[in-house]
């Protein structure tokens, strides 16, 4: 009896109609891996721009913020918030081991203006907690003075934003070294406006009082030097104060910690505000402790020649300018009005100037 081959054939059947598999070739792979990187390289760009839209927006949403606050202070107190507060007077003293007044007649208590504005930033808890008769730096204020508030922070500085250590110039005028005990202050990269010229480096005859015109010899014969912008020491800025107008007058802008550390609490006397240069190699100087809370446009009186102007990112980053990370160049920047606008580093630097004065009689030229 033959045996049947049926298994064989169809086994030989089932072989004949199994597909072979093959793998990718290596010219096929290379293909697919160069498509890939040119959709990251698509891809990447577009997601930072969203991230840095994004943060722009929220910069500019805390300007607004705190421009409503600036109108509630005022609507309260009839005045805009001073950049900070001295109340010591002439005296002369130490509080909590630091000596007042220093050479620019800075002295307790110190509080800033993002302290006075806190109840109306909805920090009525934080403010209440505070103890505004001692100075910022005394140790009863130390837990609050700390306190991280994100609307003063602008997602795009990247110098840091948990809060710093306030320094003094540690004699080279570049560096700065901490207080001892250590005094530490939270960060604010939101900065108020002094004007053409900066307060914190008159004279000390002219220090005690900002509103005093101080004579300034030159080669070319005498200028005066006036604090003209809203923000200063003990300023009590009126809307009727500033007849250059509140849409065309700077009032607050923005300033990386990658440049210099500042803060929303207040000044402590013998500070200095000097570069980060542990982060970047800044060829600018240290400034006095009143450049924490404030900036100012130049060109100031006391420069020979009397040329620098400090527009929004100047690249020589100086402690005492409007400077962010956003891209292109330039700053959000909070008007008297209460607008939010964004100021380009290529401003006509005479618009700026005219921008920063509230009552220098000058129109701005351009746009801004």
């Amino acid at each position: 009896m033959a045996q049947s081959d049926g298994p064989d054939r169809g086994a030989a059947k089932g072989g004949n109609t199994m597909k072979s598999r093959r793998g990718f070739t290596l010219i096929e792979l290379l293909v697919v891996i160069a498509i890939l990187g040119v959709l990251m390289g698509l891809l990447v760009p577009a997601v930072q721009k969203v991230r840095e839209a994004a943060a722009r927006l929220r910069c500019q949403n805390n300007l607004k913020q705190i421009g409503l606050a600036l109108h509630n202070y005022e609507g309260v107190h009839g005045s805009f918030p001073p950049a900070y507060v001295r109340t010591s007077g002439r005296q002369a003293g130490t509080a909590y081991a630091i000596p007042y007044p220093d050479d620019n007649w800075n002295g307790p208590p110190g509080w800033a203006w993002g302290t006075l504005i806190l109840p109306h930033v909805e920090q009525d808890n934080l403010y209440r907690s505070l103890n505004l008769n001692l100075p910022c730096w005394a140790p009863e204020n130390a837990p609050f003075v700390r306190t991280k508030l994100s609307i003063f922070l602008c997602p795009s500085a990247s110098g840091g934003s948990d809060g710093f250590a306030v320094e003094r110039d540690s004699g080279d005028g570049v560096h700065g070294v901490p207080f001892s005990p250590m005094i530490y202050f939270a960060h604010s990269h939101y900065v108020t406006n002094a004007g053409v010229n900066q307060p914190w480096g008159r004279a000390t005859a002219y220090a005690y009082d900002f509103t005093t015109p101080e004579p300034i010899a030159t080669p070319t014969g005498q200028l005066i030097d006036l604090i003209n912008g809203p923000f200063y020491r003990d300023s009590r800025t009126r809307v009727a104060d500033v007849p250059d107008g509140l849409s065309q007058t700077v009032f607050i802008g923005e300033h990386s910690s990658v440049l210099s550390n500042k803060t929303w609490v207040g000044v402590v006397p013998g500070a200095a505000t000097c570069p980060r240069r542990d982060l970047r190699p800044w060829p600018s100087d240290c400034n006095a402790g009143g450049c924490l809370v404030g900036v100012h446009s130049g060109p100031d009186v006391h420069d020979h020649p009397q040329v620098i102007i400090h527009a929004p990112n100047n690249p020589f980053g100086h402690t005492d300018e409007m400077w962010s990370e956003h891209t292109p160049a330039g700053c959000n920047v909070l008007f008297g009005d209460g607008s939010v606008r964004f100021v380009s580093a290529f401003i006509n630097p005479y618009t700026w100037v005219a921008l920063s004065t509230r009552n220098g009689g000058d129109v701005p030229q351009g746009d801004y």
